[in-house]
């Protein structure tokens, strides 16, 4: 596969998670506009050995860090994505604050659309996250001669579900698709999104 494109991130809250069924989410929602999307898995690493030579091998995912660069991560998306909320009840005509509160983020599903090359045709596919919760340092710099875009970037913990009879940990699930509606269709799909 060679990644040529990349589009379309949405988030839904996770609503239920039980062992053998599909984790259920709450409405979903695009959040900015993808620029970049970063990930890494955390495996074992474990050796047996036997005779003075390694004989097995365990290389099983543990965890993983999706990282997501957007151009804009608006109020709703800060909510969905960390937790934050509204600080008091304005006054008619008062500006509505807001708060980072000492509460972990929730767990939410994510996923996004890559483009891939294929073999001279062009596919699409959507990629789903089960189970993500996010975090998200913040920089800012002032404005020098020349403007510099600084855009948000949110890592994320990728934790496993169960969401199959056979209860094996599962991380992600992903669809290939020919045209990019098809594929952002069904990742609205899992999100919640009416289209």
């Amino acid at each position: 596969m060679a990644i040529i494109g990349l589009k379309y991130f949405a988030v839904a809250p996770l609503s239920t998670e039980t062992d053998g069924s599909e984790p259920t989410y709450g409405t979903g929602m695009q959040v900015g506009h993808l620029m970049r999307a970063d990930l890494s898995w955390t495996r074992g690493d474990v050796s047996l050995y036997g005779d003075n030579v390694e004989v097995e091998h365990d290389n099983t995912i543990n965890s993983g860090s999706l990282t997501i660069g957007t151009t804009y991560l608006s109020i709703d998306g800060r909510k969905a994505l960390l937790g934050e909320a509204e600080f008091g009840t304005p006054a008619t005509g008062e500006v509505q604050e807001y708060a980072t509160y000492d509460e972990p983020a929730p767990y939410v599903g994510c996923g996004y659309v890559t483009k891939d090359s294929g073999d001279g045709t062009p596919t699409y596919i959507g990629w789903w996250y089960y189970k993500v919760q996010f975090g998200m340092d913040e920089n800012a710099n002032t404005r020098g001669e020349n403007t510099e875009y600084q855009a948000p970037e949110m890592t994320g913990t990728i934790l496993a579900v169960r969401p199959k009879s056979d209860l094996k940990n599962t991380f992600r699930i992903f669809a290939e698709f020919s045209t990019e509606a098809a594929a952002i269709a069904w990742v609205q799909d899992k999100a919640g999104i009416s289209a």
